[in-house]
């Protein structure tokens, strides 16, 4: 079965090159062309032509070839920018969440005043850091 699929798949190939062209006029004077010879047809050969582009055809090409290279260059360099962006992004929720941590673990919470004297952070302003952090961290991340 494979054998035939095979053959009848090569023949499928191979027969559009090697078809015959016939040309005829029909009664009206009209010529026609097709594979299928009419009455008084006449097998036409018909050699494929090449055509040769022309030094400004290849200098559009080679311009078009030089504008897609820029863009996947541009956009490369865009891939490149949104990964840093996502990484700066991730590093700061990191820290956010770094950041909250810390707050929770600690009952008591000091800073230094102008002077180096340690003094204890007000509750409501500790409270107000952990509301501001859990903000950042819903909005950003």
């Amino acid at each position: 079965m494979r054998r035939w699929v095979l053959t009848f798949s090569l023949l499928m190939v191979i027969a559009p090159s090697h078809a015959q062209i016939y040309r005829w006029t029909d009664e009206q004077g009209r010529v026609h062309f097709g594979e299928r010879p009419g009455q008084g047809a006449e097998q036409v050969e018909v050699n494929p032509q090449i055509i040769e582009r022309d030094a400004q055809v290849r200098q559009r090409e080679q311009n078009l070839r030089r504008i897609m290279d820029v863009r996947s260059e541009e956009r490369a360099a865009e891939q490149l920018k949104l990964t840093e962006q996502r990484n700066r992004q991730r590093a700061q929720c990191d820290a956010f969440r770094r950041q909250l941590a810390q707050l929770d673990k600690r009952v008591f919470r000091y800073e230094e005043d102008a002077s180096g004297r340690q003094i204890e952070v007000d509750r409501k302003r500790v409270e107000a850091r952990k509301a501001e952090l859990t903000t950042l961290v819903q909005e950003r991340c």
